[in-house]
């Protein structure tokens, strides 16, 4: 059972990279494109729905913290083993390593909307 709960886990915690990188294009698009057009209720569309993306990419963040803790304790047994015995040890390397990619990049893409959402309010007085 415990071992169900832990592959669920590194499964969600892996999702949640992938989310949090989902939100950030999904940020900097809409801000890109509202930016475009050029339109006050296009440019009010994005800031309606900011918060909700917002609150999508920092639970991600906080479940990753969470669920991270719980991976690193288990990793040995529960992930590292089972590369090895297959090896498959450079794919789960690789897999880390595009899944922090996209996670920092997601975070990025974030922070570079969140400018740009800032830069919204002020035109539209909000």
């Amino acid at each position: 059972m415990i071992g169900i709960l832990v592959m669920m886990n590194n499964y969600f915690h892996d999702l949640a990279a992938g989310i949090v990188f989902v939100c950030g294009v999904m940020m900097f698009t809409m801000v890109k494109t509202s930016n475009n057009i050029g339109s006050r209720s296009a440019k009010e569309i994005v800031l309606g729905v900011y918060p909700t993306l917002v609150h999508i990419i920092g639970g991600s963040i906080i479940f990753m913290l969470f669920a991270g803790v719980i991976r690193t304790f288990t990793y040995k047994e529960f992930e590292w083993a089972n590369a090895v015995g297959v090896g498959q040890v450079y794919a789960i390397m690789v897999k880390h390593v595009v899944l922090g990619a996209i996670f920092f990049y997601g975070i990025a893409l974030w922070v570079k909307a969140h400018r740009q959402i800032k830069i919204m309010r002020k035109e539209l007085g909000n």
